[in-house]
């Protein structure tokens, strides 16, 4: 029973997502999925850009901020 609320404490935080910023230190427009380091465009006809924006859907979930 630990491990299951553990795991699911693990899979609730979890940041699968990381803004990130251009040269000139604005916010790009895309967001680099964690598990693989894909840089997911903001392209509404892109399939990871819509499972980022669901994933988005949970108000828990908020992407990692970009590095300074």
């Amino acid at each position: 029973m630990l491990q299951e609320l553990l795991f699911y404490y693990l899979v609730r935080n979890y940041k699968m997502y990381k803004q990130t910023k251009n040269i000139d230190k604005t916010i790009a427009n895309c967001v680099i999925r964690l598990s693989d380091g894909a840089c997911i465009p903001f392209d509404p006809a892109n399939t990871d850009y819509q499972a980022y924006l669901k994933w988005l859907e949970d108000p828990n979930n908020k992407p990692l901020p970009a590095d300074e």
